[in-house]
């Protein structure tokens, strides 16, 4: 389905993509920070200069002409056609490189149309592998893959196709809350289970200092759940300890030598929200919508999935929540209650940081979807397969067309207007292969896909869960 959403949607269509490219430029070539800018409104506290070839930069020029103007379709302006104006300049330059290499990879292709192309396929093929590896992991152990599929939801499927470092956070977050719900019902006995968990949280650690609240969130529920068997795996599994200890403390030295240079600084905004109360009632009214996101707000958060579609999987998300919940004992409930509750309190905490930083109540749906995953994926450690994954397969992968078209037709046509078919006559843009040559490219796409769910996921997990389990071994 990563394909699908590469082959619609125009170049730099996803949050913040020109500033993702460049610095995924950067990192590849050895330049991880840059010359810092000074913090402001219009640039950021993260925003550097990094020295590749300033054609890289140009990327910053492209979007404009549509992103922020969902009535307006889609344009093209090729990389090439453009002249740089300044050095290349990315407002992600602080961030830790981590997440920014598989798009990287791409970037080698060049500063051009292609190279943004290959560097969006480059990050959604390590996106994928993640979430092929949390399939892998559920399928070897005889679990249900439905949960895993309510939570895949269009937007971490959009997020994962285009150059992200989101798309790698969520992907790791999912397959580490797959695999630490597997331990909890395994008792944190299968070293290859153990060993998955430790792998994805690490990535998760070290792509974004988040990631290691995330983690402590995880370790936190694991502890309620059963904090005795917790205690012993480091003693029987002390290599995959080392790999999480060595990525939290380099996550750690980022944030405190680079990442957190700027923060000290305050501007001067008379919007700031002082009142800790304010911030608290505004965020926790407002976390519908960032719930709303998660499941998909496409683009520059200006074409949101289907309401339909949005309650669809929250509707699944719940239903697995309370399959794990109402047949539990009182630590495992206590376990998915924190889980549960920490969702709100991060996009609190995220706020009132906007509100220090820039002014903003500035959280987004993809800041929380690595915490909301972890819900419904409860599920794991008591569903088995059964005939009713076929529908949940179905339903998914339906959704999931429903949101590519209603992105297809607003890139193509613009949103909004009677004629919801008029993109197939007359679009004012198209994408690299045509309307028609696009549409066959998602249709094939999401056939393949459901097919895959429901009669062929085995066999294609099965070569990668073989990794794990030789990892596993290689542990013991």
């Amino acid at each position: 389905m990563c394909i699908a959403w590469i082959a619609v949607l125009p170049l730099f269509a996803g949050p913040d993509e020109p500033a993702n490219f460049i610095k995924s430029a950067a990192v590849v070539r050895l330049r991880f920070v840059g010359e810092p800018i000074p913090p402001s409104a219009s640039t950021s506290f993260w925003s550097t200069y990094v020295d590749i070839d300033e054609r890289f930069g140009v990327a910053q020029q492209v979007p404009w002409c549509f992103v922020g103007q969902p009535q307006v379709a889609a344009c093209d302006k090729p990389l090439a056609s453009l002249a740089p104006v300044e050095r290349a300049r990315t407002d992600m330059g602080r961030y830790p490189p981590l997440g920014f290499v598989p798009a990287g990879i791409g970037t080698f292709v060049g500063p051009s149309d292609a190279g943004a192309r290959a560097a969006r396929v480059t990050g959604a093929v390590v996106a994928c592998a993640l979430l092929g590896l949390a399939a892998a992991l559920l399928r070897r152990r005889g679990k249900s893959l439905a949960p895993l599929l309510a939570v895949a939801t269009p937007g971490v499927i959009f997020l994962s196709a285009v150059s992200s470092p989101s798309g790698f956070e969520i992907a790791a977050a999912i397959t580490a809350w797959t695999a630490l719900w597997l331990c909890v019902a395994e008792r944190w006995s299968r070293a290859s289970t153990v060993t998955t968990f430790m792998i994805a949280a690490a990535l998760l650690v070290a792509a974004r200092p988040a990631g290691a609240v995330t983690v402590a969130v995880m370790l936190g529920a694991a502890a309620l759940a059963d904090h005795r068997t917790l205690l012993g795996t480091p003693r029987r599994d002390w290599r995959s300890w080392v790999i999480l200890t060595a990525s939290v403390m380099v996550s750690g030295g980022w944030y405190l030598t680079v990442y957190d240079a700027n923060l000290g600084a305050e501007l001067d905004i008379e919007t700031r929200v002082e009142k800790l109360t304010t911030v608290v009632t505004r965020s926790l009214a407002d976390l519908p919508r960032l719930v709303g996101e998660s499941v998909g707000n496409f683009g520059w958060l200006d074409t949101p999935s289907p309401t339909l579609v949005v309650w669809t999987f929250v509707a699944l998300s719940g239903a697995f929540a309370w399959r794990a919940f109402d047949p539990a004992d009182r630590r495992v409930r206590a376990a998915i209650s924190v889980a549960a509750l920490a969702v709100p309190a991060w996009h609190i905490v995220l706020n009132r940081n906007y509100q220090d930083l820039l002014g903003t109540f500035g959280a987004q749906g993809r800041h929380l979807t690595p915490f909301i995953v972890g819900i419904p994926l409860a599920a794991v450690m008591r569903r088995a397969p059964r005939a009713s994954d076929r529908v949940v397969a179905t339903v998914v992968v339906l959704a999931h067309l429903w949101c590519v078209l209603v992105a297809m037709r607003r890139y193509s046509l613009g949103a909004g207007g009677d004629d919801l078919l008029g993109f197939l006559r007359a679009p004012v843009w198209s994408p690299p292969l045509g309307i028609t040559g696009t549409l066959v490219v998602v249709a094939f796409a999401h056939a393949a896909a459901w097919f895959a769910f429901v009669h062929g996921v085995g066999r294609v997990a099965d070569g990668v869960g073989t990794l794990a389990d030789g990892v596993g071994r290689m542990e013991r």
